[in-house]
């Protein structure tokens, strides 16, 4: 059974896949240092500070490792994965979000971008995409087991951050922050 856990960066999938797979007894594969353990990478962007996948490389080397295995994979990239029996996306409400990224010291826009990315569910896309039939759930002010247990028992969210005006207005300044950074981003 491969069970697929993503969402934004600070969404906790890390904490939730080592809980879900210790509970189910099931390998875990954390697909951004695996992959950059494999360096399956092109080069190293310095203006986000991280890693450009590799993603043709990236496929294979998953793809192998996830055969005839149960696992739980922790992934910002769902379209990495070639098949999964449970898609979930975790969701975290953008304000929260933002403090998070900046306690871990991100930078100003890594963190425009990743907010930027939940609040319009860009990963939650990309699983529908790929996948189909997915589940998503705000993990906001709840502990990592409630969401083992949400996962679990199949229970749902639904969720679009855009209802909520608060919300909104920090999508604006966020747009603000990254159309800043406009001439170092067209220059890539």
């Amino acid at each position: 059974m491969i069970i697929v856990i993503t969402g934004t960066p600070g969404s906790g999938k890390s904490t939730i896949v080592d809980l879900l797979s210790k509970k189910l007894g099931f390998e875990k594969l954390h697909v951004s240092s695996f992959l950059i353990q494999n360096k399956a990478f092109s080069e190293y962007d310095e203006l986000r500070q991280s890693y450009v996948i590799d993603e043709e490389k990236a496929f294979h080397l998953i793809d192998s490792f996830i055969k005839n295995r149960n696992v739980v994979i922790e992934t910002i990239y769902p379209s990495l994965i070639s098949h999964a029996d449970k898609v979930i996306v975790l969701r975290k409400d953008p304000r929260v979000l933002y403090v998070e990224l900046k306690r871990r010291g991100w930078g100003e826009l890594k963190i425009a971008e990743n907010v930027m990315a939940e609040i319009l569910g860009v990963i939650s896309g990309e699983a529908k995409e790929y996948f189909g039939n997915i589940c998503e759930i705000n993990v906001t002010n709840k502990k990592p087991e409630e969401v083992v247990e949400q996962i679990l028992s199949n229970n749902c969210d639904i969720v679009d951050w855009l209802n909520i005006e608060e919300i909104q207005d920090l999508l604006i300044s966020l747009d603000k922050v990254i159309s800043s950074y406009e001439d170092s981003i067209s220059d890539e």
